[in-house]
């Protein structure tokens, strides 16, 4: 039994929330650094950001690289937005397919968005405002246009996760736990993300144990919930959390990194890990400081035999 260890361009700055970055790397720098420091593959990152398809391909080829899945957000409970967003999906998934190096197997991960402001501004302590849960009646929207995200992915090769992320409809514990309950597994699994888990207060040791048979994919994350209380207590939100790094190096956090691979182990899990750091660039961040973080990050999950 094996687990596997990639990275992915959120990890070196690259995603779709902050943007205003000091600076930003290449992503052919992003791919030699993921290379070099001893990651079998990459997430795609936004779609087009490494490139057209054929390029994604030939750059992760030249480096024997694996893409091991794509993120890919879309409004599940918004019933006005569902069919562009799942044109965007077709669209997006047709380059994954050309990005795919012979041997991939890359997975659909899809997440609910993360452009609703009630849920970007109380992201972290959703629990705490009624005002910016999911209305009730739109709860069977978001599990069927899920289901229907998830067919899409399915009618073009892929198989389809859902990842439970800070700033949507999913992201507390009992929120991602109703919507685990209620989606067809036949359909969809499940992408654990430790520390998004954690930064909506769930306890990713317990999801593992609860919902082991569901999970086909993991992001491996660690969240410093110290950052959190501070943002709350400045009542601020999702982009402030993260400019301020709530999403920290592996074994800095509370995400309990060492007991979620122990926990992985005991239900014989055999995905990829891939080791993510949502991290904000600063003018005083470097290539150097990039590389030196996740060497870091590569050596912590060596230590678990990894």
């Amino acid at each position: 039994m094996t687990m596997r260890v990639a990275n992915a361009p959120v990890s070196f700055g690259v995603d779709e929330i902050i943007v205003d970055d000091a600076w930003m790397p290449t992503p052919d720098q992003v791919l030699d650094l993921i290379a070099e420091l001893g990651f079998e593959g990459s997430e795609l990152g936004p779609p087009g950001w490494l490139g057209t398809g054929p390029e994604v391909c030939e750059r992760l080829t030249a480096r024997r690289l694996e893409l091991v899945g794509s993120f890919l957000p879309i409004h599940f409970s918004r019933a006005e937005k569902i069919d562009a967003d799942l044109d965007w999906l077709r669209a997006s998934l047709a380059l994954v397919r050309e990005a795919t190096p012979a041997g991939s197997r890359p997975l659909a991960i899809l997440s609910d968005h993360f452009d609703e402001p009630e849920r970007m501004a109380f992201a972290g302590r959703i629990p705490d405002h009624p005002e910016a849960w999911l209305p009730p009646e739109r709860f069977p929207v978001l599990v069927d246009n899920l289901h229907r995200a998830a067919e899409v992915c399915r009618a073009a090769g892929f198989e389809a996760v859902l990842h439970p992320h800070a700033g949507t409809y999913i992201e507390s514990d009992a929120e991602t736990r109703a919507v685990l309950e209620a989606m067809d597994p036949a359909v969809v699994g499940y992408c654990l993300d430790t520390g998004h888990a954690r930064f909506g207060g769930a306890d990713p040791v317990a999801l593992v144990h609860d919902y082991g048979p569901l999970i086909r994919h993991v992001h491996v994350k660690d969240c410093r919930t110290a950052v959190l209380d501070a943002v709350a207590r400045d009542g601020l939100g999702m982009e402030a959390a993260l400019v301020r790094g709530a999403f920290v190096e592996l074994g800095e956090g509370d995400s309990g990194i060492g007991a979620v691979v122990e926990a992985l182990r005991g239900i014989g899990y055999e995905g990829w890990l891939v080791v993510e750091q949502d991290r904000f660039l600063f003018a005083t961040d470097t290539l150097d400081t990039l590389r030196a973080a996740q060497r870091r990050n590569r050596e912590f999950l060596r230590s678990f035999g990894l």
